[in-house]
């Protein structure tokens, strides 16, 4: 039996519940002891694609002087690169990879045929997206394993639960009303009201996930610690004062009444949930919803959003060019406001072609979570983790296009992040499988006695 694993069936000793599975890592108990053991195990890689996302989502170095300067982020991608390559590891390359890289020649070829070629092939526009690319590669590739993921995703959390618990201990300490201004998040992608609505989004779904597929190794007071971080998310949704945001959250909730296997206990929740969301919202909040159309916010989005598809049709097949909608809009109706909806974003600036590659890449993270969860199946235990993550990740996806439908924000973090998350917990779980197979005695039959033993269907399951 492996290090740290437990015997099926055996009482957890922290909750005095649930029998613990077969496959038991101790950093699913999440104590800092067992967690800094399992950081300590990982190559260097994984430390550098982990303090990326520090220097990411929380951005320390923009909250304190001291530290400020340097450009911690890029340093840490290239540290990682870097290190996964003297690692001698190399890149797994599949249907993931084929959708991204066709997206990625939309863009260059867009960029070649733009309004102006000079603003998509800019250092910031150009760098932008494919240090999404790079970004992706990494994390996919780096956290391939489970207990990687695990660890990943604790830290993933962390950064957000920062940004959420900050945000409703400001809105409290404003006696929980109204801000036209909202809660905001991390400096950087976060630091607008509405972008931080998405994030907020994006973490309610993984968080929710994370709890249910580990809750079983916490003791009771951990359990409440987390259902209580997710509280944070939703209260941060509502102190945002971000209408999309709220559509989000929506979409979330019927997303999991939907995923729910008893779908009238789950409508019951999401009706009293609805009902204490309703409760929460500030009046002059709920005055906005009623004005929604009607007010200038509206007007202003709906009438870009015509534009946007007006240049569609005038450009279908590669849009104005990546990166181009200011310059365009400005020249042709005045105006350099945005877009304000990734699809028409997308739409707009790349044709047809790129929004049909982009709904193929939503497309593929939805496909891909479906394998990990029909892989994870087969593990002892039925890899409750995995499965409970993958559900997560589509939860977390739904969010952002639920609330992404209002916001230009096609190359911030979330899609990007979500991607590559969607892509390591299946390899992950590919690898576990692998694991897992090449652990079983072969079986052979009198006709293949002599032929040498080989792995069962792992190469079905790959993408």
């Amino acid at each position: 039996m492996p290090s740290g694993a437990r015997r099926p069936g055996r009482i957890n000793p922290k909750t005095r519940s649930a029998p613990v599975p077969a496959l038991y890592m101790p950093v699913y108990g999440l104590r800092p002891r067992a967690v800094w053991r399992a950081v300590k195990r990982q190559p260097p890689s994984f430390w550098f694609v982990s303090i990326y996302l520090l220097f990411e989502y929380v951005r320390p170095q923009h909250i304190y002087e001291a530290i400020s300067g340097p450009p911690y982020s890029l340093a840490a991608i290239i540290l990682a690169l870097v290190s996964f390559l003297l690692e001698r590891r190399h890149f797994r390359i599949g249907m993931p990879e084929m959708f991204l890289g066709i997206f990625s020649l939309v863009i260059v070829a867009s960029s070649i045929a733009a309004f102006q070629p000079s603003v998509s092939f800019s250092y910031d526009n150009i760098s932008l997206y494919f240090s999404w690319v790079l970004i992706y590669l990494l994390i996919a590739n780096a956290v391939d394993t489970e207990e990687r993921f695990v660890v990943f995703t604790l830290g993933f959390l962390l950064y957000s639960f920062k940004m959420s618990q900050h945000a409703t201990r400001s809105w409290a300490e404003s006696g929980f009303a109204f801000r036209n201004w909202g809660a905001t998040g991390a400096p950087g992608w976060f630091h607008n009201s509405g972008e931080f609505g998405i994030q907020m989004c994006v973490f309610l779904p993984l968080i929710v996930a994370f709890i249910l597929g580990l809750q079983q190794y916490w003791p009771r007071w951990a359990r409440w610690a987390a259902w209580a971080m997710a509280g944070t998310a939703i209260t941060g949704i509502v102190a945002s004062s971000s209408r999309g945001a709220l559509v989000g959250l929506a979409a979330v909730a019927l997303w999991l009444m939907l995923k729910s296997q008893h779908k009238f206990r789950a409508l019951l929740a999401v009706a009293v949930f609805a009902w204490g969301v309703y409760a929460i919202v500030p009046d002059q909040q709920k005055a906005r919803f009623g004005r929604a159309g009607e007010d200038r916010t509206s007007v202003s989005r709906t009438t870009n959003w015509k534009h946007g598809i007006q240049i569609m049709r005038e450009y279908p097949v590669l849009g104005i060019g990546y990166a181009n909608w200011r310059s365009y809009h400005s020249s042709n109706y005045g105006s350099q406001l945005l877009p304000h909806n990734i699809f028409i974003e997308a739409g707009s600036e790349l044709g047809y072609t790129g929004l049909v590659s982009f709904l193929g890449l939503i497309w593929c993270t939805f496909y891909i979570n479906r394998r990990t969860r029909k892989i994870a199946q087969k593990f002892p235990g039925k890899g409750e983790f995995m499965i409970r993550m993958a559900h997560g990740l589509d939860g977390a996806l739904v969010g952002y296009m639920a609330s992404g439908f209002f916001v230009t924000v096609l190359y911030y973090p979330y899609f990007w992040i979500n991607f590559a998350m969607t892509v390591a917990l299946h390899n992950a779980a590919l690898r576990a499988f692998a694991q897992k197979q090449a652990a079983q005695p072969p079986r052979r039959s009198l006709t293949t006695r002599n032929a040498p033993p080989r792995l069962a269907s792992g190469r079905v399951e790959s993408l």
